[in-house]
């Protein structure tokens, strides 16, 4: 038997979260000094290290054993298109220090907009795809 799964509004709550913090990333990235920018970066990592580890050991192995086929499928393909996503945020994380985010502000943006974009697509398959897939074989509680 299978381990408990984190549920649907648990994770959905989540994303809320980790956009919230990649919104204020982005910002911070606009406009900030290289100190708000580290502190955003830092706040987006701590949410989202600890999700993605979730979603990687609960909710994707769980979608690739699924009864449907197509269910599999999509859980499959989205695990290669993202199976990098948490090692290059942790990559990002500790390669940009806030004496090197100074020194090359703009390297620094574009790297983080690549992966901000990224998680964006990863977030908007798993709340329209992959979450309801889950809800819909039973293998995901909508609350818990």
């Amino acid at each position: 038997m299978l381990p408990p799964i984190a549920s649907y509004a648990r994770l959905i709550g989540e994303h809320a979260e980790i956009a919230a913090r990649a919104a204020r990333l982005t910002a911070a990235t606009i406009d900030s000094d290289p100190v708000e920018v580290r502190d955003a970066l830092d706040e987006l990592a701590d949410a989202l290290v600890d999700h993605l580890a979730t979603e990687d050991r609960e909710v994707h192995p769980r979608l690739m054993t699924a009864r449907d086929g197509a269910t599999r499928w999509a859980a499959e393909a989205a695990r290669q298109r993202y199976e990098t996503l948490a090692d290059d945020w942790i990559a990002l994380i500790g390669h940009w220090t806030t004496p090197r985010i100074a020194a090359d502000h703009n390297g620094f943006a574009s790297a983080s907009a690549v992966l901000i974009a990224r998680l964006h697509d990863r977030i908007r398959e798993e709340d329209d795809l992959l979450y309801p897939a889950a809800l819909a074989t039973g293998q995901m509680a909508l609350r818990g």
